[in-house]
């Protein structure tokens, strides 16, 4: 299961953890980056005398690593949590224990009534969540084994709309047509269609590692395999579409997400 689809597929409790007990694979991993602790290891603390089994590493690794994953959590695109930027910063400062009076008083406005209100409503939005989850599991449970599975987003796209509607079998056919020697590549043509174009990218993303760095080379040869004309455009893409990023001097690329 690839690094983004164990962050989907989580349950809320290990959301709030950060990482989640892979079973069939005997690991934790982190749903940040992937980076993996297997069970029945353990692992010394950087700096320290102190060794960790798995699970109390991968706890360790989130906190050290990531920090607070409520701040991860609200630090993820609007279309990924729907949450408003005001939304996020109340709930930062309600996180943090601050009053109505000590919110009002930062913010330079508004009454305590309106922060009130405001609390109101993200409590609304989390039942209404809960419902609607209730409403889908049970869904998903009635639906033939034929319907068509669509395959998960990554939570880093810069924009969600019909070109993500794609489904395991078209992911499947897609991959066949512009990989005709195999997933390894190379790419037979770089397609024109926008859903066809994401199921690519989305497939060439999963060769670099989450929690890796990577300098401009290293990417350009590790593209050069699936599109060596213009793995140019390719690297444009896997960052105009939230795959990879880069710091603002192109020194390092990255995992989004």
């Amino acid at each position: 299961m690839s690094q983004n689809d164990l962050f989907w597929s989580a349950e809320l409790a290990d959301l709030k953890k950060g990482f989640v007990f892979v079973q069939d694979e005997g690991r934790y991993s982190c749903l940040v980056c992937g980076a993996a602790f297997e069970d029945g290891e353990v692992f010394r603390v950087p700096d320290s005398d102190k060794w960790y089994e798995a699970r109390k590493y991968a706890a360790y690794h989130v906190q050290h690593s990531h920090g607070s994953m409520l701040d991860y959590l609200l630090g993820l695109d609007k279309k990924a949590s729907g949450l408003t930027d005001l939304q996020k910063q109340l709930i930062r400062q309600f996180a943090s224990g601050m009053s109505d009076a000590e919110i009002v008083k930062s913010s330079g406005g508004g009454s305590a009534s309106t922060i009130r209100n405001h609390r109101f409503v993200l409590k609304e939005k989390a039942k209404q969540a809960k419902l609607l989850l209730a409403a889908i599991e049970l869904m998903e449970s009635g639906v033939s084994a034929d319907t068509p599975r669509f395959m998960p987003i990554h939570r880093t796209a810069t924009r969600v709309d019909e070109r993500y509607a794609i489904t395991e079998d078209e992911y499947e056919s897609i991959m066949k047509q512009y990989f005709p020697q195999g997933p390894d590549g190379p790419l037979a043509s770089f397609p024109r269609k926008e859903k066809r174009k994401v199921a690519i990218l989305r497939h060439i993303s999963a060769d670099f590692e989450a929690s890796r760095k990577y300098t401009e080379k290293e990417v350009n040869e590790q593209l050069k395999r699936y599109w060596e004309a213009d793995y140019v455009t390719l690297r444009r893409y896997l960052i105009e579409y939230g795959f990879l990023d880069r710091t603002d001097d192109c020194s390092e690329y990255w995992v989004k997400g």
